[in-house]
């Protein structure tokens, strides 16, 4: 061999060497982008300095979600573990996503069976389904399980593994929905829980950079505009009374979540033992009414009252300017008629499923002279002598402001009084709830109930549980729930167990005590959906607590008790169950013709 071709054999092999290195290379590189992932973090859990201490944490400016940057088989550091993407949550959806693979399926365990009354429900959303209704409304009482019926429904309503479901419900209910959706979906579908105030995560806006805009006018953008970032085949829409309002934020993103990418929209089961308590807060199943009615929705909802007028409704007005049943009988039958009877949506008694029926009792307060001096105070007077803060400034205003101060007042004054009741209910082998409004009066109230226990010779531990405080609401409901505590006085209506015998109260096994439980309403809760929201906290699954109605006789709170047991009354109507109606349309009657104030 010559020197010159010696040289280019060298040449040559040497450029074999390197392109088999370059190769070796790229493959390391490629390797190494396999084995990288992706780990979501939930934003409200990233700290400040996070990004200084976790150099892989950064801002994925298409999802808007903040990611650690990990090697496949590590997982987030020891810092960051706390802040896992939870199951079924919108983080862990997108985690999969930005992995460059679609969600994984949740898989399905050992699926828990559901009660006897249930079984025969979970078929009707998918027989709605066949004969194209886009939707399906369970108006069913609380306690009655609708969660995992939902859930079993929603699982099951196609074959095709590998659905999308979007469940929006309250944040504090979250927990439980994913605990029902490892119990009892039958079938390998892709989860997403979330509560409404988060749903602008979920949407895009076609054009306009969310990210670089305050969150209040990203969200008004979205309702407007905004799209979802998935398509969904199911949305949940639990505890859905809360979208009466149609013209609020949440209400119109619902419904531009429900929109496909292909024009079709994705079936909406909704659920709520409080739907609705007027025809006018229907709007948010239009397309359920529509359906059944063979027409179609209103294009504008600021329309919907002349739409519903179109198809036969009445909607007369009482003497106050409300829709009342009694006086819109024809109203209130088209409306069972077309949301009950037409296929799209089922309502029942706790009697119809074989529930105990509710046991209610009304106690009128009467205030001592003392109290009585005390009420009739001026606002700034009252709340400087009962030593609240005092804001400066603040004309009364409508008559609206000075009812609600009459009724603050009197709420506040009968904390002792309401204090005594309970007292003698615990007396007698119950554990009380005490569901109220206005948190100072839950904090006095507490503290009035504490100190009668103890002076009856009983456990004088009383939790309260506020808005205030809610990273130790769970840690509080468990320690009424196991008997820790004999009495619970709280605010919050919702995504609350409070029954007797509760299984797996504590996520640990523990059941609850079989202690029968009494409800103490003792605040005049506004409207009829919010009160029989409170009666739901005790009488659940199949347990039986009476409710005792508290209210201060001869203040504003008399009048305001009249008018929630009106709008109770219209609510139980609208929602077929006419003997309660009725029954609550009488007590209302009863208590606006005593004297009052």
């Amino acid at each position: 061999m010559t020197t010159h071709h010696a040289r280019k054999s060298a040449a040559k092999t040497r450029s074999q060497e390197t392109g088999e290195s370059r190769r070796a290379a790229t493959a390391v590189v490629r390797q190494d982008r396999i084995t990288s992932r992706n780990l979501v973090i939930p934003k409200r859990y990233v700290l400040a300095g996070f990004s200084g201490r976790y150099p892989g944490v950064r801002r994925d400016e298409q999802w808007l979600v903040d990611v650690f940057d990990a090697t496949e088989g590590n997982g987030l550091p020891r810092g960051l573990a706390p802040y896992k993407a939870p199951s079924h949550s919108w983080e862990a959806f997108v985690q999969a996503e930005l992995n460059g693979r679609s969600a994984p399926l949740d898989p399905v365990g050992e699926v828990a069976p559901l009660r006897d009354y249930q079984e025969p429900e979970v078929g009707r959303p998918a027989a709605a389904l066949r004969v194209g209704a886009p939707g399906y409304l369970w108006a069913y009482p609380t306690g009655s399980g609708k969660t995992a019926m939902a859930v079993r429904a929603v699982s099951g309503l196609s074959p095709r593994r590998g659905r999308n479901i979007l469940v929006i419900t309250r944040l504090s209910v979250i927990p439980a929905w994913q605990s029902a959706i490892n119990k009892f979906a039958t079938d390998s579908h892709r989860w997403v829980v979330i509560n409404p105030e988060r749903l602008w995560r979920v949407m895009r806006h076609p054009r306009a950079r969310l990210n670089r805009m305050p969150m209040d006018a990203a969200a008004r953008l979205l309702t407007q505009e905004g799209v979802s970032r998935c398509d969904w085949d199911a949305v949940v829409v639990d505890e859905c009374h809360m979208l009466a309002n149609a013209e609020s934020q949440r209400a119109q993103m619902v419904r531009r979540l429900a929109e496909r990418s292909d024009g079709s929209r994705a079936f909406t089961l909704w659920a709520s033992a409080t739907p609705f308590s007027t025809p006018q807060e229907s709007a948010y199943l239009a397309d359920l009414i529509a359906f059944a009615a063979k027409t179609d929705p209103p294009a504008d909802l600021g329309d919907y009252r002349i739409w519903l007028k179109g198809l036969g409704l009445k909607l007369n007005s009482d003497e106050r300017g409300r829709w009342y049943h009694r006086i819109n009988r024809l109203d209130v039958t088209e409306l069972r008629a077309l949301l009950y009877e037409a296929g799209v949506g089922a309502a029942a008694t706790a009697m119809d499923l074989g529930l105990p029926a509710q046991e209610r009792e009304v106690v009128a307060i009467t205030l001592s002279a003392s109290d009585r001096v005390e009420y009739a105070k001026a606002w700034e007077e009252f709340r400087r002598s009962q030593g609240l803060a005092v804001f400066h400034g603040s004309e009364p205003g409508s008559y609206r402001v000075e009812a609600l101060r009459k009724v603050q007042k009197a709420s506040r004054l009968k904390a002792p009084y309401v204090a005594r009741l309970v007292v003698e209910q615990v007396a007698r082998g119950f554990q009380v709830v005490v569901p109220m409004w206005f948190v100072e009066s839950i904090d006095e109230t507490a503290v009035c109930i504490s100190r009668e226990l103890k002076a009856a010779g009983l456990d004088d531990r009383v939790v309260a549980i506020t808005g205030r405080d809610a990273h130790l609401r769970e840690a509080k409901r468990v320690a009424f729930q196991t008997g820790q505590a004999k009495v619970m006085v709280l605010n919050a209506l919702e995504g609350i167990n409070a029954q007797a015998g509760e299984a797996n109260t504590d996520g640990k096994g523990t059941r609850a005590t079989s202690t029968p439980r009494v409800c103490v309403i003792a605040d005049v809760l506004t409207g009829g959906k919010r009160a029989l929201q409170a009666e739901g906290r005790t009488q659940r699954d199949g347990q039986r607590a009476p409710v005792i109605y508290a209210y201060a006789a001869a203040t504003g709170e008399q009048e305001w008790m009249a008018a929630t047991f009106r709008s109770l009354s219209n609510t139980l109507s609208l929602n077929t169950n006419d003997a309660d109606a009725a029954m609550f349309d009488y007590l209302a009657h009863q208590i606006a013709s005593r004297d009052g104030v």
